[in-house]
């Protein structure tokens, strides 16, 4: 089910109301949303849908623990091969997926330590 972010996640300290969140069952979706191309919004969905099938097989709370909390951060093996796999599933590029997961965005995020 898709909802629309309210101000209260600007409370929140890994999700702001700017970006597109997962948690499951629910994809909520930022304010802008509906102003990207419908292309877009495809691929948002498509990949947030895919966090949804990997939360529901991990299950919410290990999901989230080793998404968010795992350290060290900048080397979550767990965190890089779920976003890649969303990437790739939702139509990106390998070589622009890559270059997402190397951004400050991501934590630079690494495949191996």
């Amino acid at each position: 089910m898709i909802k629309h972010k309210s101000w209260l996640w600007w409370l929140t300290i890994f999700a702001s109301p700017n970006v597109t969140t997962t948690i499951y069952p629910h994809i909520y979706v930022s304010n802008n949303f509906y102003n990207f191309s419908k292309t877009s919004q495809n691929r948002i969905i498509k990949h947030e849908n895919i966090h949804l099938e990997q939360q529901g097989k991990v299950g919410l709370i290990k999901f989230l623990f080793l998404y968010i909390f795992c350290f060290p951060i900048l080397y979550n093996s767990w965190r890089y091969c779920w976003e890649y796999e969303a990437y790739i599933g939702s139509g990106t590029s390998k070589k622009k997926t890559q270059e997402y997961l190397k951004s400050w965005q991501y934590g630079w995020i690494k495949n191996n330590p």
